[in-house]
């Protein structure tokens, strides 16, 4: 399980090789994995990210900045559009998974699949660039307040 997260994220956990991960299944098809410590994913069958409350699992990832008036659009579940984005790191190429924070105070609110590269960002004025996965509020955040 910890190669897989680390394979699809294209991210190094730097545990010790004797390092175990503990799953729960809340619901049919999702489970949260929990690597380390502070360290907790969500793998939902198609997909692994990383859980919102994971601060630790957050920060392997690269991110992105929305304004305020993507805030309220994002929690409930639209993808990130071009012109809401103030910010942005290098994540390389479309599909790659990168948590979305919010301007003011850079509190993770959303974790999104990039529609495009980051170099096609730049170009950008309009469109989707990250498909929402995950958001403060949705289904997961109410399944892993159950276990």
């Amino acid at each position: 399980m910890i190669e897989r997260i680390e394979s699809t994220l294209g991210v190094s956990l730097n545990l010790a090789r004797s390092a175990q991960a503990s799953c729960e299944e809340p619901e049919e098809g999702v489970v949260f994995v929990n690597v380390g410590e502070g360290l907790t994913f969500v793998d939902a069958a198609t997909r692994i990210f990383p859980f919102l409350g994971s601060q630790a699992a957050l920060r392997l990832l690269p991110g992105s900045t929305v304004d305020e008036g993507a805030i309220r659009f994002l929690l409930n579940g639209a993808d990130v559009m071009r012109p809401g984005v103030r910010a942005y790191d290098q994540w390389g190429a479309a599909g790659k998974t990168v948590v979305v924070r919010e301007e003011k105070k850079g509190r993770a609110i959303a974790v999104g699949e990039a529609t495009v590269t980051s170099e096609e960002m730049g170009s950008m004025s309009k469109g989707i660039c990250l498909k929402n996965l995950h958001h403060v509020g949705d289904r997961y955040w109410a399944l892993h307040k159950t276990i």
